[in-house]
């Protein structure tokens, strides 16, 4: 066996019943209230059953499932929790890919003679500490030679945690599955399904030319993927780097302006740490944790990536005045990512000025004359209503 996935199935709403577990056997619909003009994210197997979905309005979902209970999509704690799995599973293999949260591919190739345990022991203890590290939920592993095959064993380990599909067992322990499992369009899927395919085995037991002559390289691909050959490899994600800074107040408080203050001070803590200077920033998560136990979350994205922190609480200070506390915060927290490198702006050729512009003027007088043609141009509005585009602007002498 070459490579391994690792899978938390619906591990958005495994997290909420994990910390709350009255949700267990409930609806769980993920996005926000279904007051909010957004949609949903994850949902329960017991949303799905009715036609929830990811990519559905809130306010469909509640119609569809009215007892449903809505919770707000918690990015920061998610994005903590799937780094955590992450890490871990860096300390079995080198090469990890990160596909979705609570889903990743690794590679396992030889791995187990390292340790002396055989492949299924080896796995058997990644199974083990995968769930451990997430706080006891249900991870499951598919093991196999190829990237379809181990994903398709992990999502087949129903009432187990663990498949291994050995070498050459592909195609065999493929035949069942539907033909939904497919990484194609959802055309594909549903011309597959007019023609009477179903499963797998049906497609992989057809000539390759004919399935190629109608559904083309998409087709071609997936009768390789039916037949067990995969070509895919894995592609180890470079790691993000976020950098978090958290304070307790020294008293609870619902005041906005020693928020602001607190928030003050962690940016210049985190801006000051040696990863981040030189850089810029692009995205804080802002997070105040209550007396009640909850945490209120923001999330701000810069127009331009900035190290400046008065522009940077500029944009944080007017939402932190607005906001309406349930309860007094107790502490405050901040996570800066997606780092890059600094931001520069281009300065005027020339400042403002009646005078400049004269002299502007003058020069490019003198260029036309010495060429005895018009050499700089500008843009004018020829036909805006147009459909075509070279009709809507023209170029003009300067």
């Amino acid at each position: 066996m070459d490579v391994a996935c690792v899978v938390v199935p619906d591990f958005l709403v495994a997290l909420a019943r994990r910390d709350n577990p009255a949700l267990r056997g409930r609806a769980v619909v993920i996005g926000g209230s279904p007051e909010e003009h957004a949609q949903v994210t994850a949902c329960s197997q017991e949303a799905a059953a009715v036609g929830v979905a990811a990519g559905t309005t809130l306010r469909k979902a509640l119609t569809l499932c009215p007892n449903a209970v809505f919770l707000p999509l918690q990015e920061v704690t998610i994005a903590a929790e799937a780094e955590r799995l992450l890490q871990l599973l860096r300390g079995y293999s080198p090469f990890v890919e990160a596909i979705d949260p609570g889903h990743a591919h690794i590679e396992i190739r030889g791995l187990a003679r390292l340790t002396g345990l055989s492949e299924e022991q080896w796995l058997s203890d990644l199974q083990e500490s995968a769930s451990a590290a997430t706080g006891g939920l249900h991870v499951r592993i598919g093991a196999a030679e190829t990237i379809f095959a181990a994903h398709a064993g992990a999502l087949s380990t129903q009432y187990s945690a663990l498949s291994t599909v050995r070498r050459g067992e592909a195609r065999q322990f493929l035949a069942p599955f539907p033909v939904e499992i497919l990484p194609v369009s959802p055309l594909m899927k549903q011309r597959l399904r007019l023609f009477g395919l179903e499963r797998l085995g049906q497609l992989a037991e057809l000539p390759f030319t004919a399935i190629q002559a109608q559904f083309g390289r998409e087709g071609a691909h997936a009768w390789e993927l039916a037949h067990g050959k995969d070509h895919s490899r894995i592609v180890p994600g470079r790691e993000a780097l976020r950098v978090t800074e958290e304070m307790d107040l020294p008293a609870p408080t619902a005041l906005a302006e020693p928020l602001v203050v607190g928030t003050r001070g962690l940016l210049t803590r985190a801006l000051a740490r040696k990863e981040v200077v030189g850089q810029s920033v692009r995205r804080l998560d802002w997070r105040l944790g209550l007396e009640s136990g909850e945490q209120l979350l923001r999330r701000f994205v810069f127009r331009e990536p900035t190290n400046d922190v008065a522009r940077m609480l500029f944009v944080t200070k007017q939402k932190i005045e607005r906001l309406e506390l349930p309860a007094a915060a107790t502490s405050i927290g901040i996570t800066l990512s997606g780092l890059c490198s600094e931001y520069g702006h281009q300065s005027n050729l020339w400042p403002i000025g009646p005078r400049r512009w004269r002299e502007l003027t003058e020069s490019i007088e003198q260029l036309n004359a010495r060429v005895g043609e018009p050499q700089v141009f500008r843009i004018v509005e020829v036909q805006p209503w147009s459909r075509i585009p070279e009709r809507q602007l023209g170029l003009v002498a300067f």
